[in-house]
This record gives C-alpha cells, structure tokens and sequence, in this order.
C-alpha cells in the first residue's frame, strides 16, 4: 500500500508538540503496525516461522512493537517516538518528509529487530548461544587481525560475508542445500571457530555464488552438527521468570494500582489475541487470565505461591502435565514473559 507522506509528518510533529489528537494517533498507530508487518513477513520470515511454532503470530509480534514503540513515561509522554525525532539531523519542521518517512521506518525497524531478537533468544536459547559464539568468535579474531568473515546488517538479517572477497557482478545467493551437502566436520573438533573455518573454504573457493550467507542459516546448520535443531523441548529456567520483582519504595496503594494496570493489559491480550481469534475458549481464556494473575500477585510479593507455571494453571484448568506441555506450555511462558516485561516498565517509569 502506498503512505500519506505528509499526514505521517504530520502527525509525527503533533507527537512531538504534544498536540497528538486520538484520531491521529490512531492513524498513526495503523500506518506503524503496518509497517512492522511488512517488514517481519518480508525480511524475517524465518524467525517467524519458528516463533509462529510456539503460538506466536505476525499479528502478536506486531502488536508487540506497537506497544513497546508508543510506551509513555511518567509524564504519559511517547518517549522512544520523542527521543528518535531528537536525533534527527534537521528540525521536524525542515526536514523533507520523504526523508522523515525513511528514518520513522527504520526507527521502527530496530524496535522489531530488537523484539525478534529477545523472542527468538527466549524460544531458541541454543541457536542464540551459537549466534553469540559466533560473533565473538568473529570479534576475537578481528582483534587478532586474522578475521576471515566479517558481519553486515541487512533488512534480511545478519549476514556473514568473506573479508577478502572483491565485488563482484554475483548476484544469485548461495544455496542452502549446496552448503549443507558440501559442509563436513568429519575427523574435526565440534566448536564455533573451526566450523567457520569450514564454511570460509566452501565460500571462498568457489566463484558461482555469493561469498556470503545468511548469519540465520549458518546457525540452522551448526545447530544440525549439535543435534538440536529446533529443540523444542529445551527447558526455560521457570526459577528465574517466576522469580520476584523487586518493589522496593513503592507503597501498597501503587502496587495494587500496578497490577491493576498489569491485569486490565493481559485481559486484553487475551481476549483480543486469543478468544476472539478462537485459540482459547472461553474456559481457557478464564483459566489462563486468573494463571497470570495468580502470578503477577505473586511476582509483587516476592514470595511463589506454586512451583512451576504448570502447578498455576492446573489450580485452575484441569489438565495433565502432558496435555499442558503439548498445547499450552509456550503460550503461557510467552504470556508470563510479557507481563514481567510489562511490570518492570511500569515500575522503572513510576520511579
């Protein structure tokens, strides 16, 4: 679809003047979340793909970098919003607004890359680990003067590019497949290091393709050689994300009025999310609403009333351990994730 460059300038000063009516913010609101879509379906769909297996939707994550893009302070101002219309070169009111549409978008950009990245380190912690080993690999021998790759955002992702590589007139990107079949670690150590020695021989010797190649299907196929690729059935450390947040310096009243802030954001999560798009009944719905309540509470006070997130739905749904773990373990842990996110915001903003 195309934008209205000058209604979103407009709109974008009105933020920056606090003069932002509903009507435009609710149009600006729309054009936002439609931009994240497009960027997410079209440059991230892998990620999408794996978070899409743990019961997250494009419309989820969508909704998710709205809510973190139009956070406000404690003075209900849009601060992100405020703070990238700071860093512009120009003034709001000279800059041409194709040029403001461009740095919006890319503003906007990072905020969904930066969510990707903390949901796919949270459902993937083994390919993020293979990522971090990776860019410090790369980093360690760039210090040594000795790097053979080195790493280059793109709108598609990280890519891993040969260091010695001269432009070339190669445009057709090196197949995945290829890679797969000609990488071998037989007789070699399993770590990070060798393993990019192995794909820097297989790119560099060869003149067909790209010298480069997604930092995404690198990890897809080292985790291969870990035996663990997608390993769904990697534990999340339940201790640490029900573990208490601490609330020290705030009365009793403005953690009653924090939870209810918290509890009224997960009503609508679910409803909105979940219900209405029928991957909750109604009894599921109620179930999971009172679960995270039962967690937020016990969040506040410092002190678990259950031991696991299993044993606080169960309290109130009926179900086996295995039926939980099949049908309901991600979306709760997602859930539970977003509203300790929720409540540190609240509080880090009311301080």
């Amino acid at each position: 679809m195309g934008y209205d460059f000058l209604k979103i300038r407009e709109h974008i000063t009105a933020v920056s003047k606090d003069t932002i009516n509903h009507s435009q913010l609710t149009e600006l609101v729309k054009i936002s979340r439609l931009i994240i879509r497009s960027f997410i379906y079209n440059y991230r769909s892998n990620a999408l793909k794996l978070l899409s297996n743990h019961g997250i939707t494009l419309l989820d994550l969508s909704y998710d970098c709205i809510a973190e893009a139009f956070r406000r302070n404690q003075e209900n101002k849009f601060f992100l919003i405020k703070k990238f219309i700071s860093s512009l070169k120009e003034d709001i009111e000279d800059i041409n607004e194709t040029n403001l549409f461009r740095a919006y978008k890319s503003f906007l950009i990072k905020i969904a890359s930066v969510q990707l990245s903390r949901l796919y380190s949270q459902y993937d912690p083994i390919g993020a680990k293979i990522i971090r080993n990776i860019k410090d690999a790369i980093n360690e021998a760039a210090l040594q003067k000795s790097e053979k790759f080195i790493l280059k955002k793109e709108l598609c992702g990280d890519i891993l590019i040969v260091k010695e590589c001269l432009p070339s007139e190669v445009v057709n990107e090196f197949p995945l497949e290829r890679l797969e079949a000609e990488f071998s670690m037989d007789g070699k150590k399993l770590n990070v290091v060798n393993m990019l020695d192995q794909l820097y021989k297989i790119l560099s010797e060869q003149a067909e393709y790209r010298k480069s190649v997604l930092l995404w299907d690198v990890v897809v196929l080292f985790k291969k050689y870990y035996g663990a690729l997608y390993d769904n059935n990697f534990e999340i450390n339940e201790d640490l994300l029900l573990s208490g947040i601490k609330t020290d310096g705030f009365e009793e009243v403005e953690i009653a009025l924090l939870k209810q802030k918290i509890e009224n954001f997960i009503k609508e999560k679910i409803f909105l999310d979940y219900l209405v798009k029928s991957k909750f009944n109604k009894e599921e719905a109620e179930s999971v609403y009172s679960t995270i309540t039962d967690i937020v509470s016990d969040l506040c006070s410092g002190v678990n009333t259950k031991e696991t997130i299993y044993d606080y739905f169960s309290h109130h749904y009926q179900i086996s351990k295995n039926d939980y773990l099949k049908n309901y373990k991600t979306r709760l842990e997602y859930l539970v994730k977003l509203v300790r996110s929720e409540l540190s915001n609240y509080m880090l903003n009311e301080t």
